[in-house]
């Protein structure tokens, strides 16, 4: 039998001849280990077919005893090489499920499906044995070890890059050395949570399972009135009287335009309780008013980010010029609206968020339709989804393909290349990334065709939103004439769609893309911002008013550039990396000079950063406090790093505790704050 080792004829003759030998015997099992089972008990086969002895006596002090059972641990030893184990009848199904024939103590076979134990009684086999007895039999597997797979097979199989403390990349979402990932047993919270790391003892945050509203502060909930509710959540809207009562006009709007219009739509009554006063302003946080929904929707693909940029360099610009109300006012207004674009986009994110949920596990799987199929906001996820892991991977596949090709070196131009292309995280000791070439290339390809496969399925792509699908023929399409001819000529007629509405889609799902995190969806959205910019040339559209705000246009002069704000330098301590790099100077290649100069140079440093030189002692106690008020003298910064700049101007603490205060000016008399950020009660927990 294959399952058992056999034994030969001389080998019985001579068990049988000491065992007659012995006397005052006691009853043991007899163990005859197969090639693959060491420990299995009780399985005899006898030699050519005849009777076998089912067990044997050794007398307890017998040397031959000894010897032998010395000898079967040698043996044993030699088989027991592997630690992992599989049970005794899942060997005998990968044997063509034979069955084993044992032999009771009263010579009778029986046949079963795998050996049993007893627990105690008469040696060998029992013909009824209880069920609760039967214990199978642990046997060693033909491998060695589980090994742990590589980061590119972790990858291709849709999970993590698994690593201690950190949270590793999948192909749908990104590395993080700041996450805390969960340890073992541990459940992942609702939202994402400030949890303790254990080994540091630092506040770390823990993503969640669900967006977190930060209007209600718990998990977004997504409609339960159907799934053309949800698609309204995803693509959010606003009524047509709505909209007429809100939206610009595009031809004639203006940065101080629109952000009085922001400030109107957001204001409404307020009341103190407990002085009973009551004045208009912006609600305290997180509270939100229905009316400044309905102006964010109303005019969602004309606000977006270039709107919190605006407003924020308008706080700076009134604080750089010591205005200190009108800095709180752009304050409370600038952390109102980005509150109201995340209550927007909430929901968006979470249905991406599941949808990552279904792509990723399926990595690899061409049978799109097995997984990606639903309804219609659930199908427009997954297209984004796998559309941005495809940007996402291609772009790293760009920078690999570009770092083959700069030479490894320390100085220069070429250092500089390799130390600004592609993901920073691949000079971590152990990264949680996947970044070589040869790695990155298996990956984009399987995307790549995971995403044409999605594509060519016509119940899954062919009634995805017109802006949607636009992106996917769009980029197949190489020039901006080319582009808008196709959309003029061929994508509106054959879809029944109005050029302008599809632009304002692009622009609206553009906003969205916007909120998701960086990786792996910033590629994507930076090619629909160029979409949207390509498509808009020659139309009223193409337009920004934006631009004089934000970019520096317009000069760095207060008169001439809205946007403008003067920046300052800093005092820094003396102990500071900041002042030691600052008065470092580089010793090059043949103009070090002497030894003694160069060790003069580096002690100096040293003594300024540190407060001693190199094989000295610390500075003298009696003499601290003199060194101390010679460097209360003005810092002199280098020119080459202030550049003109003025130096400790101090208009960044201009707003004092208001700085911290999601409040701004929306406090009643005599109050002295309001809600504080979620980050400022961040801090180091003492072990």
């Amino acid at each position: 039998m294959a399952s058992s080792k056999r034994l030969s004829p001389g080998s019985l003759l001579a068990i049988v001849a000491v065992a007659t030998a012995l006397s005052n015997a006691l009853p043991i099992i007899e163990a005859f280990s197969s090639p693959h089972s060491p420990c299995r008990l009780g399985r005899r086969s006898s030699s050519g077919g005849g009777p076998a002895t089912a067990a044997m006596t050794i007398s307890a002090t017998s040397t031959t005893a000894l010897y032998n059972r010395e000898a079967r641990r040698s043996e044993k030893k030699k088989k027991r090489r592997s630690p992992s184990f599989v049970l005794d009848d899942e060997e005998d199904g990968d044997e063509g499920g034979m069955t084993t024939t044992t032999t009771t103590a009263s010579g009778s076979a029986k046949s079963s499906g795998g050996p049993i134990l007893l627990g105690g009684g008469e040696s060998g086999y029992r013909a009824e044995v209880p069920e609760s007895s039967k214990i199978p039999v642990a046997v060693p597997s033909s491998s060695s070890k589980k090994t742990k797979k590589s980061k590119l097979e972790q990858e291709l199989s849709g999970g993590r890059i698994e690593e201690d403390g950190i949270v590793g990349e999948s192909v749908t979402s990104a590395a993080s050395v700041s996450d805390m990932p969960l340890g073992p047993g541990q459940e992942q919270p609702d939202v994402t949570t400030i949890v303790t790391d254990p080994d540091t003892g630092i506040a770390r945050i823990q993503q969640g399972k669900y967006v977190m509203d930060k209007v209600t502060g718990k998990a977004v909930v997504l409609s339960s009135l159907g799934p053309e509710y949800r698609l309204a959540q995803m693509f959010p809207g606003a009524p047509p009287d709505v909209r007429d009562r809100y939206r610009f006009d595009w031809s004639s709007a203006t940065v101080p335009l629109m952000v009085d219009r922001l400030r109107e739509a957001c204001t409404v009554p307020l009341k103190d309780p407990s002085t009973g006063r009551e004045w208009l302003g912006i609600p305290p946080h997180p509270q939100i008013s229905n009316p400044a929904v309905d102006f964010v929707l109303s005019n969602r693909d004309l606000l977006g980010h270039r709107m919190k940029k605006a407003l924020g360099r308008l706080k700076l610009r009134s604080q750089s010029r010591f205005e200190r109300e009108d800095a709180s006012d752009y304050r409370a207004l600038w952390k109102h609206f980005l509150l109201l674009e995340d209550h927007v986009s909430a929901p968006f994110r979470q249905i991406l968020l599941d949808a990552e949920a279904n792509v990723g596990p399926n990595f690899g799987n061409l049978d799109v339709k097995s997984y990606c199929d639903g309804e219609l906001y659930v199908r427009a996820a997954n297209y984004l989804v796998l559309k941005s892991m495809v940007a996402h991977w291609e772009k790293k596949y760009n920078d690999a393909l570009s770092l083959e090709g700069i030479p490894e070196t320390d100085e220069g131009m070429d250092f500089m290349a390799r130390l600004y292309t592609g993901d920073p995280k691949r000079y971590l000791p152990d990264p949680p990334i996947i970044f070589r070439l040869t790695e990155v290339s298996r990956i984009v390809v399987m995307a790549q065709k995971m995403c044409k496969a999605f594509v060519d399925e016509p119940s899954l792509f062919d009634d995805l939103p017109s802006e949607v699908r636009f992106v996917e023929r769009a980029l197949g399409i190489q020039g901006g004439t080319a582009l808008r001819k196709y959309m003029l000529e061929e994508f509106c007629p054959e879809n029944n769609v109005d050029p302008a509405s599809l632009r304002e889609g692009l622009r609206r799902l553009y906003q969205q893309m916007f909120n998701m995190q960086l990786d792996p969806y910033a590629d994507l959205t930076m090619t629909l911002w160029n979409l949207c910019v390509a498509t808009a040339v020659g139309t009223e559209e193409a337009r920004d008013p934006y631009e004089e705000y934000i970019a520096n246009v317009r000069g760095t002069k207060y008169d001439t550039n809205p946007g403008f704000f003067q920046t300052y330098t800093f005092d820094h301590d003396k102990n500071s990396l900041v002042r030691f790099l600052d008065s470092a100077k580089l010793i090059e290649k043949g103009t070090a000079g002497s030894t003694e100069d160069v060790t003069r140079q580096i002690q100096g440093e040293a003594l300024q950063l540190l407060g001693f030189k190199f094989g000295g002692q610390p500075p003298n106690p009696a003499t601290a406090k003199r060194e101390s008020t010679a460097e209360q003298k003005r810092y002199v910064v280098p020119e080459d790093r202030a550049i003109g700049r003025p130096h400790m101007m101090g208009w960044l603490d201009l707003l004092g505790e208001d700085e911290e205060l999601t409040g701004g000016g929306n406090k009643g008399e005599g109050e002295k704050g309001g809600e504080t950020f979620e980050a400022d009660k961040w801090e180091e927990v003492k072990a």
